[in-house]
């Protein structure tokens, strides 16, 4: 139902009072849409938040807090001792970096095949 108001304008139904009516010129939305937060993408901090989040892992059965890049390193050390060459080049590389070339690693392992009568040749 549309009723006359004082002024004599007509409020109603799809009819909102003048006052409250969008100005001619003026945006309805003055502010707008918020802006997105854009944040650079960067790959290394989010690395290196998970790599410094810290896990429970029981060796020898005793709990032991460690992070996630010394639970990293040591699973490659572990491969390298396994055989896994991948595994052996990336610790020796990480080792001339953070230790250089002057640091001094195992001597050469020689392997020497025992005759079968011996007795090294007997433990397997």
């Amino acid at each position: 139902m549309i009723k006359k108001t004082e002024s004599g304008d007509m409020v109603g139904y799809r009819r909102p009072p003048v006052g409250t009516r969008f100005k001619k010129g003026r945006s309805g939305n003055p502010r707008g849409r918020p802006k997105k937060n854009r944040q650079e993408f960067q790959p290394g901090k989010i690395l290196q938040s998970i790599d410094s989040e810290e896990l429970v892992v029981n060796i020898n059965g005793k709990p032991i807090r460690m992070s996630k890049a010394e639970i990293q390193f040591r699973q490659m050390f572990t491969k390298a001792i396994k055989g896994d060459m991948n595994a052996a080049r990336i610790i020796a590389k990480l080792a001339k970096q953070y230790f250089g070339p002057e640091a001094e690693g195992p001597p050469e392992i020689e392997f020497i095949v025992a005759p079968a009568g011996t007795a090294h040749a007997a433990k397997s």
